[in-house]
């Protein structure tokens, strides 16, 4: 069965498919997937198995943390987070929680005023949805606003996820963090503003 072919990315200047990640590949009733898989920037597919998750851990060291250059946690922090799926096979039924929600988010990131980007990104062998966005801030007041906007878009996400704190999220917001930090690869970024909030430059785009 065809599970996904398009991960949703959000931004601040609106919602749009992102093309590549996944591509032509199904998975079978154990949830073993198979088929071509074609990242971004590849002209050409890769096939086999994989193992996504444990792959992108083992390949970042956290030397890595030294490539952060913005405004050490006031501008554009990174959240990568990697939610365990209970089964692959249950990437569909995600991929349509997401795909209902889409409107909602987008309206969210507009609203809060501190999210560069957001995109949910199947892992390449459909164990786990990674949730990688770019925000303003600190890490808990970001959480906190989700927990407030857009609680129930997520506690329908966690449903489908591995070890998942208590429910519903804005009923239990200290283990929803906790579980977030716990799942959540830490990582520096890299980007061509890094002093740049998103009100600095949606102020700039006005002039």
């Amino acid at each position: 069965m065809r599970l996904w072919s398009q991960p949703l990315a959000f931004c601040e200047r609106g919602l749009y498919p992102r093309a590549g990640w996944l591509t032509g590949v199904e998975a079978d009733r154990e949830g073993a997937v198979h088929g071509s898989l074609i990242p971004s920037g590849l002209d050409g597919p890769q096939s086999g198995t994989f193992d996504g998750v444990s792959h992108v851990i083992s390949s970042l060291p956290g030397a890595w943390d030294g490539f952060s250059v913005g405004l050490e946690s006031q501008v554009q922090q990174g959240l990568n987070l990697v939610l365990p799926l209970k089964n692959p096979a249950q990437m569909g039924d995600l991929a349509a929680v997401l795909l209902e929600a889409k409107q909602q988010a987008h309206e969210a990131v507009i609203g809060l005023r501190n999210i560069h980007s957001a995109r949910f990104v199947p892992s390449p062998d459909y164990a786990s949805l990674w949730v990688i966005t770019m925000f303003d801030g600190d890490l808990d007041s970001y959480l906190m606003d989700f927990v407030g906007t857009l609680g129930e878009v997520f506690d329908a996400i966690l449903v489908y996820i591995k070890g998942a704190p208590p429910l519903p999220v804005r009923d239990f917001p200290d283990e929803y963090v906790e579980f977030v930090k716990t799942h959540n690869i830490s990582v520096g970024t890299l980007c061509a503003y890094p002093d740049s909030t998103v009100l600095d430059i949606l102020q700039g785009s006005r002039r």
